[in-house]
């Protein structure tokens, strides 16, 4: 066997060893159950399935019939009923690929949009992105790094009459509402259209434990199926309007085409055990890990953004080691017990590095807020070198051994596939006969 594939290998499973062993706490990702990963190891990875009879008005690709049935006939309607929208598209294959397709599609080179400011939480990728498009880029005036200035708003729609408004928000703590701009627009700027970047919420929104865009204002609204949802890493658009609708899928057409089908009977899966699994109850979970996590790492005497606004809204939390030279070397002590992290340079409102945390992971484990304050605690001691590593890496790694498995998710349910059985915990089963 070559040695380089051997050294592949060898990295994969020290991969493999490290998750098993630690808490991630990146605000950018999750884990998929079980089953959600199944589709990974079939043929549908394969597959292409461009809607072709839609296109081309007969097959061309035959390959992804059956996988173009889980798309139009389980996921689309699962999408429509949790998102609450008449129409939803689920080709995009990531979060800044909906951002893509949703710019081109709500407005014209020329046209004036604005967006999130970086400093507050804004994505850095938006005006790259709207600026190649052939869009003009301003930002939301905003009243400090949490909350919009409506009225500096107000005198901006009026003055610039922009096609667009794009939420865009990846670092924040308190999501923006779009029901106040919406008022505005209605006032100022009538043809401007709202979209609402709900990446990091979209596992919130779905599930009723924060707002929905499109009921407070937003045109449409869509992103990322891999952060507080834990799903695939794929993308989602929804909107209420027929004409909107249609600009999605011509664009996503164009700048997406095969849009990875494995994706798609993943994310299928990830839907239907949540509605099953009380997603709500995960959601709603979420919400609360947050603030018990930030209350109990405050208590523990690391700094804690927004303690005077009960820390946060969502499931990011951020969290600032004593000094700014001590992130890089936190982040590493933090990783050898067994706790990812996410740094950041610059968090809005925070004069120094920081770390941006997110409970989601850890909530999808199954840590309730008791869980994530004895976490926060150990967390703490780390930061403080109050403990000795080993002890610390020790502490970790039990309590990352009692919470093993994802939850919210299908239960140890054989499932006849490939004429074998298929255990939603506990994996392949090779003689048919074993459950």
């Amino acid at each position: 066997m070559p040695n380089d594939f051997q050294e592949l290998i060898r990295l994969l499973r020290r991969q493999e060893l490290r998750s098993q062993q630690s808490f991630n706490m990146t605000p950018s990702e999750n884990v998929l159950s079980p089953l959600a990963r199944l589709p990974f190891i079939t043929d549908a990875y394969a597959r292409y399935f461009l809607d072709d009879l839609r296109l081309f008005g007969s097959w061309s690709f035959r390959g992804g019939r059956e996988l173009g049935m889980i798309e139009q006939e389980l996921l689309d309607p699962l999408l429509k009923e949790l998102t609450r929208a008449r129409h939803v598209n689920g080709r995009p294959i990531s979060g800044l690929n909906c951002m893509t397709a949703a710019v081109a599609a709500l407005c014209e080179p020329g046209d004036t949009v604005l967006s999130v400011p970086g400093w507050a939480g804004g994505h850095a990728s938006t005006g790259v992105v709207a600026t190649r498009l052939g869009a003009r880029m301003e930002f939301l005036p905003m009243s400090g790094p949490y909350e919009l200035d409506l009225e500096k708003a107000e005198h901006l729609l009026r003055s610039l009459q922009p096609a667009l408004i794009y939420f865009d928000q990846s670092t924040f703590l308190f999501p923006l509402d779009p029901q106040p701009v919406r008022k505005l627009i209605e006032q100022n700027s009538p043809h401007t259209k709202i979209h609402y970047d709900s990446s990091h919420l979209n596992g919130l929104i779905l599930f009723d434990a924060v707002f929905n865009p499109l009921e407070r204002g937003a045109t449409s609204f869509g992103g990322s199926t891999h952060k507080t949802l834990p799903g695939p890493h794929k993308g989602i658009l929804a909107t209420n309007e027929d004409t909107i609708a249609r600009k999605f899928q011509a664009f996503t057409d164009h700048f997406v085409s095969h849009h990875h089908m494995a994706d798609v009977a993943s994310l299928a899966i990830t839907l239907m055990e949540l509605r099953d699994c009380n997603g709500i109850g995960y959601a709603k979970a979420v919400l609360r890990n947050a603030k018990a996590f930030a209350r109990a790492l405050h208590g523990a005497g690391v700094f804690v953004a927004a303690a005077e606004r009960n820390y946060t809204e969502c499931h990011q939390v951020w969290a600032a080691p004593e000094t700014a030279e001590d992130v890089q070397s936190v982040s590493e002590r933090l990783h050898d017990c067994g706790v990812i992290v996410n740094s950041f340079r610059e968090l809005p409102g925070l004069p120094r590095p920081a770390f941006r945390l997110s409970v989601a992971e850890v909530t999808r484990l199954g840590l309730g807020e008791s869980e994530c304050e004895a976490l926060a605690r150990v967390m703490a001691d780390i930061m403080l070198r109050r403990t000795e590593r080993g002890l610390a890496r020790s502490c970790i790694q039990d309590m990352r051994s009692r919470f093993a498995d994802p939850g919210y998710c299908y239960g140890d349910i054989p499932i006849e596939f490939f004429g074998g059985r298929l255990s939603a915990r506990t994996g392949w089963a090779s003689d048919p006969g074993q459950s």
